[in-house]
C-alpha cells in the first residue's frame, strides 16, 4: 500500500471512532497526516502520524517531542490491526486507563511498572504521574 492509500484508509477510521480528533488534523504533505490533540488543560498533546506507512502515536508538550510508539510494537502486522491497536491505545489514554508519567529528564510517557520506573530514575530526576484528564 502506498503512503497516500495508507493515510486515506487509516485516518477516516480513527476519526470515525474519535470524532473529537477531526479538527486536529494537520496535513503534513499530500500523503502524510498528523493529528495533534490537546489534553483538557492544554498541557500535553496526543500526537498521531501516518508517516512511513505506519501509525505512530506519542506525546508532545511545549518544550519537546516526547515518548512515541509504533503499532507494530503491539503486534500489529497490517493496516487493520494497526487501526485496532491505535484505537485501543487512544481510548485507554483518553479514558484515564493509563497513567502518564512526566520526567524532568525524559518528558512525558505512558507509565506502567512504577518499581521499574524508579529503578532507572536518575538521582536528580523528578517524576510525577497524571491521567489525561489532569493534563
Amino acid at each position: 500500500m502506498k503512503q497516500k492509500q495508507f493515510t486515506d484508509y487509516v485516518i477516516p477510521k480513527i476519526i470515525d471512532r474519535f470524532p473529537e480528533l477531526k479538527n486536529c488534523v494537520v496535513l503534513k504533505s499530500d500523503e502524510i497526516i498528523n493529528i495533534d490533540y490537546k489534553s483538557p488543560l492544554g498541557k500535553l498533546t496526543l500526537w498521531l502520524t501516518t508517516q512511513d506507512n505506519e501509525i505512530t502515536i506519542g506525546f508532545a508538550d511545549d518544550t519537546k517531542f516526547g515518548w512515541h510508539t509504533h503499532m507494530n510494537m503491539f503486534g500489529a502486522v497490517n493496516p487493520d490491526e494497526e487501526i485496532d491497536e491505535a484505537i485501543e491505545l487512544i481510548s485507554n489514554i483518553l479514558t484515564d486507563q493509563y497513567k502518564i508519567i512526566h520526567s524532568t529528564v525524559l518528558g512525558y510517557f505512558i507509565g506502567g511498572d512504577t518499581d521499574g520506573e524508579n529503578k532507572y530514575k536518575q538521582e536528580d530526576e523528578i517524576t510525577e504521574s497524571f491521567y489525561w484528564s489532569e493534563l
